[in-house]
């Protein structure tokens, strides 16, 4: 997925340590021949509920294959879920690709609830030209 990427990295470094910090995210490092190598990373940002108040998005969560089974992965969702207490949000939201069967059964082992499932939500994305047509739209109220 990744030949799937379209952001530039100057992109992501503006966004998540420029003036307007749009994201913040935890990462693992392993100490390789006196350098750090990155194994792993939860990317998140805060949304609101009107119904529950703040909460927080977890929008990518990647453990490198050779480090998955060991903890990593529990210690980063874990400072996640931590930020979500210490500022009392009320839930961490996040998706999975449904092929990704071992991912769900983490995720349902720590206790998520599949919103599909359970309360048939369904997430939807506008980009492009539909995003587009629809911002053209304010002009009109």
């Amino acid at each position: 997925m990744e030949d799937q990427v379209k952001m530039k990295i100057e992109t992501l470094q503006e966004d998540g340590f420029g003036n307007e910090k749009y994201f913040k995210c935890f990462v693992a490092e392993r100490q390789e021949n006196g350098a750090s190598k990155l194994i792993g990373y939860a990317l998140y940002y805060y949304i609101y509920s009107t119904w529950e108040g703040k909460c927080i998005y977890m929008e990518d969560f990647y453990v490198s294959p050779e480090y998955r089974g060991k903890g990593v992965g529990s210690r980063l969702m874990g400072s996640v879920c931590k930020i979500a207490v210490e500022k009392k949000c009320a839930r961490v939201h996040f998706a999975v690709l449904g092929w990704n069967k071992s991912s769900i059964d983490y995720y349902k082992r720590q206790g998520a609830i599949d919103l599909t499932e359970v309360e048939d939500w369904h997430l939807f994305r506008l980009t492009g030209s539909a995003l587009e047509k629809m911002a053209a739209k304010s002009d009109t109220v």
